[in-house]
């Protein structure tokens, strides 16, 4: 059987159980992966994962604002749980995703000490590529700030300013903030690594 992954900032878990995120719009259900660098974006709880995939394939993570990497995972301690692949997992439409209603026994546990430093390691491998806030071009960061503006429309943030995912949104994303508030919807155009 094939083995998957599922990272998450609580220790101790033998079984995995089917649960509803709350900003995702996803059913009650448990998410795993076959690749580790995208299992290891979710050792910390946050409001959004900036990874995506190139077109040959290959797993990327983009800041989507100055120093995002190490403020968001620097210092944060996981478990790494693996399972084994059942019949009753099935393949979603992102890459290496896999997902079940039911129940899944957790094979073995590996504790991460600090996730920045384990998605630092995938890089070091080659296994993931990071794209660095001031990597990324004029065009890419326009891109982040019309997305992040039609996300806190899309999500009625402006109507919730007091909601931790608004508040999120208004930190890290001021620009976008005041696109969303003042703005025109943003034109979204693909952004490829």
């Amino acid at each position: 059987m094939d083995t998957l992954y599922h990272v998450s900032p609580t220790p101790g878990l033998t079984v995995l159980k089917p649960s509803v995120t709350k900003y995702f719009g996803k059913p009650r259900q448990v998410c795993l992966t076959a690749s580790l660098p995208m299992a290891l974006m979710y050792g910390v709880k946050h409001f959004e994962y900036t990874y995506g995939y190139t077109r040959d394939g290959r797993i990327y993570y983009e800041e989507y604002f100055p120093n995002a990497l190490e403020e968001l995972y620097r210092g944060e301690a996981a478990s790494l749980y693996t399972c084994s692949r059942r019949p009753d997992m099935e393949m979603t439409q992102i890459p290496n995703e896999y997902v079940t209603k039911s129940e899944v026994p957790v094979d073995a546990e590996l504790p991460i000490p600090d996730v920045c430093e384990a998605l630092l390691e995938q890089e070091r491998l080659g296994a993931l590529k990071i794209v660095r806030w001031d990597e990324m071009n004029e065009k890419s960061r326009r891109w982040v700030v019309r997305a992040e503006a039609d996300t806190i429309r899309e999500k009625g943030l402006l109507a919730r300013p007091d909601d931790p995912f608004a508040r999120y949104m208004q930190e890290k994303y001021p620009e976008s903030w005041a696109l969303a508030t003042d703005g025109l919807p943003g034109e979204i155009e693909h952004n490829q690594c």
